[in-house]
């Protein structure tokens, strides 16, 4: 049983003692009547109160006391916890006084500053753990500011007792009687992480800036979170000015994804996502851009980022496009003359090899016309192979003047061309070689001075419908009708049988 509780349950004997001693005084010390009238039922009103008093007083005392023991042991609880919770920090507590000396220290501040126990720094100074330099700097700077303000919180360098430095976090606060708490901590480990990360987050951001090709990353909410000045540049726009807002708002001024956002999809899907885009260049002309979009996932396989990389391709563009063009032209080349800008003979046999395909599939009518221009060899050799050339050039004007568009024309030899009339009768086709040939005899070939060269030419016609052996046989019998209008006298038409 406390204290306590002994002094609160004596009081009542206490006041039965009082009563007992005060009667027995009157009754054998001063001859006032028998012992238990004048304890109990002689009592005079005077003695009551008397006797009361005393046992008031007493209690009072008691109470009083029991009070202040309660007190104590409350204090002494309170700071035994407090000892207990000083010594089982992980945090380094000590107590110096005004001359710098070691009153306490618990067993991290110890463990920390490399002693066995904290029985080897009590009565030490500073100098213990800290150098010359370090001193310095704390007189400089630490005591003005416990002058000033009472307390002080920040880093410095200290040496444990193998001489090893360690960077530590202190928090100093200055007491009344002109001692000072200091709480310590060990930030050695922390401060290599934290440089680890600069170098680390440095190292990334000479990557990320020495990318020359745009570079961005998005959060979920569309924010632009980090960019670099290829990507501003790409934009329009300052790189600051971009970030922590939305891609759409920024750079489009809408208030909504835009339209088949590959950010977006990876997003929703977290794939990675290409997208290919026309754009307008700062000089008017248009220009092409790749977007490669990257998922980065957090712990629960969310995606939380998105890394959307930009490659400029309008030289790739303008090479494919180069390259189609040069592929089409190097096609149209190979089946065209290149005297008369008419088809070649390679041409003309795929061309007539598949309109015979399809008059057959179709049941449809197909005509050819074989024409020939007269006397070639003469002009060549009376006014040269440049005025020859003239007149088979203005011979293929002549032809492209007198068919319809779904005709075709080529040269098929040195003075011969032949026509493809698609779904036209024997008949037809007669008109249209009557035709040709009365174009042709209207022109003439200018020599220079008042000379002129006349031209005339010699053709044959044949049907599909009398050649069901084919391409060969067709042709054949429509230069055998050639053949014919020459011999009988030339710049006629001749039908084949």
């Amino acid at each position: 049983m406390s204290i306590e509780r002994r002094l609160f349950a004596v009081i009542p004997l206490v006041a039965i003692a009082v009563w007992l001693i005060d009667a027995m005084m009157d009754a054998y010390l001063f001859g006032r009547g028998g012992f238990l009238d004048v304890a109990f039922f002689d009592v005079p009103l005077q003695k009551i109160f008397v006797r009361w008093f005393f046992i008031l007083v007493y209690s009072v005392f008691a109470a009083v006391l029991i009070r202040v023991l309660s007190k104590q042991r409350e204090a002494q609880g309170e700071l035994q916890r407090n000892l207990a919770a000083i010594e089982a920090s992980m945090d380094g507590i000590a107590l110096f006084n005004e001359k710098h000396e070691y009153l306490y220290l618990n067993d991290a501040y110890a463990r920390i500053t490399g002693y066995p126990g904290p029985g080897e720094l009590v009565g030490k100074t500073f100098a213990a753990i800290y150098d010359e330099q370090q001193l310095r700097w704390i007189e400089a700077v630490i005591f003005p500011a416990l002058e000033r303000e009472g307390s002080w919180h920040g880093e410095m360098s200290a040496h444990r007792k193998d001489r090893t430095l360690f960077d530590q976090e202190a928090s100093i606060t200055r007491l009344s009687d002109g001692s000072c708490v200091c709480v310590m901590r060990d930030i050695t480990e922390r401060k290599g992480r934290e440089e680890a990360l600069t170098r680390s987050e440095r190292f990334l951001s000479t990557i990320f800036d020495s990318i020359r090709d745009p570079f961005c990353i998005y959060d979920r909410e569309f924010r632009i979170v980090r960019a670099n000045e290829a990507y501003g540049e790409l934009k329009g726009k300052a790189v600051d000015s971009l970030l922590e807002e939305t891609c759409y708002r920024a750079l489009k001024g809408r208030e909504s994804v835009c339209e088949d956002c590959v950010i977006q999809r990876t997003l929703q899907s977290g794939d990675r996502c290409a997208k290919e885009k026309s754009v307008t260049l700062k000089s008017g002309e248009t220009g092409w851009l790749e977007l490669y979009t990257y998922p980065i996932f957090d712990a629960s396989g969310t995606v939380s980022y998105v890394i959307e990389y930009t490659r400029d391709v309008t030289d790739r563009k303008k090479a494919d496009e180069d390259r189609r063009r040069l592929i089409e032209k190097l096609e149209y080349l190979s089946k065209i003359d290149g005297l008369t800008g008419l088809l070649n003979r390679r041409a003309l046999t795929e061309q007539i090899e598949y309109e015979i395909d399809r008059a057959r599939r179709y049941e449809a009518e197909l005509a050819v016309i074989l024409c020939d221009l007269d006397n070639l060899k003469e002009i060549n050799d009376t006014h040269g192979h440049l005025i020859g050339d003239m007149a088979l050039q203005l011979l293929a004007a002549a032809l492209r003047s007198s068919l319809r568009n779904v005709d075709i024309a080529g040269r098929y030899g040195g003075d011969e061309f032949l026509v493809i009339v698609p779904q036209t009768l024997a008949a037809g086709a007669m008109s249209m070689a009557e035709k040709i040939r009365l174009a042709a005899e209207r022109t003439e070939v200018r020599i220079e001075g008042d000379m002129r060269v006349a031209i005339s030419i010699s053709i044959g016609v044949a049907s599909l419908a009398a050649a069901p052996e084919g391409v060969d046989g067709l042709i054949r019998r429509v230069d055998a009708a050639l053949y014919a209008s020459k011999n009988t006298g030339r710049n006629k038409v001749t039908l084949a049988q």
